[in-house]
């Protein structure tokens, strides 16, 4: 259950949607909760048969559901009818929270050690122990919370969210509007190593990251800074915890990484590809625009757009199941075989 500061009533949230109301009493509303632990202000969602129970015990005091849902299921309760139920709530929920945001002004902790030649916008927040380095450059109304690190030349725009215990490389660039969940970094060396007189050199690191506008990244996650050039992730992608990006990777708009995914050094992803959970990428590889690819892929060779990829080396999504289907079979395949080979020798 999340509780708002900023109450709402059912009129109040249905004159915002395109929607049928049907209204039997009136409440202000002040929490959004799952069904079973609701009490009577509570705003819910229903959508999957699965929930009627339920939902027919809870006590919210507004339900978005199906617009065909059937009202005796839920007599004189206050029920919200839509399209796309989830997605309405889900943009409730967003809204809300903003509504119930503080007034931010400008705050910088004493314990915060900040370079006097770094540029703060207005309300910025800069939580305790954070050490801002030399020409940074951070903009209106971004937070930086406990104990992050942002080193020289960084520069990270409005709007941004950087939570704790994050650290951001010397030249790195982040455009506004982006959340970095605790424990990430951004910018560290790419993995690039010359064996040469039978010892790994380092090759320099000498690139950047550049994240641009309304990017998400999860928790623990490291995105490398180019060799030369920059790493890039693209506007409105979205990586989840514990994801590796390699340097000079580029990642287009709108992509999905879930978690556990890495890539290798040089990948490139296009406009709107998912990845789902464990997927490796093996390096200097491209990945088309709308390609999908399944849990705990590997893939080995590029793959083109709209592609539906499974299995480990990835093929196409159809063929790889029926070959796991296939596989059940083989014992049996192999006793025959068998069977037939000593029948064979017996001639």
């Amino acid at each position: 259950m999340k509780r708002f500061n900023f109450p709402l009533t059912p009129k109040k949230i249905a004159s915002k949607l395109d929607c049928i109301t049907d209204f039997t009493t009136k409440v202000k509303l002040d929490n959004v909760a799952e069904l079973h632990e609701a009490n009577e202000y509570s705003v819910c969602i229903f959508e999957s048969p699965k929930f009627l129970d339920a939902l027919k015990k809870t006590k919210a005091g507004l339900i978005f559901v199906p617009k065909n849902f059937d009202k005796s299921l839920k007599p004189n309760a206050n029920l919200l009818l839509i399209d796309k139920p989830y997605v309405h709530f889900m943009m409730l929920v967003q809204t809300w929270l903003k509504l119930d945001l503080p007034k931010m002004n400008k705050s910088i902790d004493d314990s915060a050690k900040v370079a006097i030649s770094a540029s703060l916008g207005k309300n910025i927040i800069i939580e305790n122990n954070c050490m801002i380095g030399d020409n940074v450059n951070i903009d209106d109304n971004t937070i930086i919370e406990s104990n992050c690190v942002i080193k020289d030349d960084v520069q990270i725009g409005k709007n941004c969210h950087i939570y704790p215990n994050t650290t951001i490389y010397a030249d790195c660039i982040l455009k506004d509007n982006i959340i970095i969940h605790s424990g990430c970094v951004i910018g560290a060396d790419g993995f690039g190593y010359l064996f040469h007189n039978g010892i790994h050199n380092k090759v320099p690191q000498v690139g950047n990251v550049i994240i641009e506008d309304d990017v998400e990244i999860g928790a623990n996650s490291a995105i490398d800074r180019a060799t030369l050039g920059s790493t890039i992730i693209g506007k409105g992608t979205k990586i989840d915890n514990l994801v590796q990006v390699g340097h000079n990777c580029k990642i287009d708009e709108n992509s999905i990484l879930c978690a556990q995914t890495g890539l290798a050094g040089s990948t490139i992803i296009g406009k709107t590809v998912y990845l789902a959970g464990q997927v490796g990428v093996a390096g200097h590889l491209k990945i088309d625009d709308g390609a999908m690819i399944g849990a705990q892929a590997g893939v080995t060779s590029n793959v083109p757009k709209g592609a539906k990829l499974f299995g480990s080396p990835a093929i196409e999504a159809g063929l790889q199941k029926r070959i796991m289907v296939s596989e059940k079979y083989l014992p049996e395949v192999v006793k025959e075989y068998r069977k037939r080979q000593k029948l064979k020798d017996k001639k």
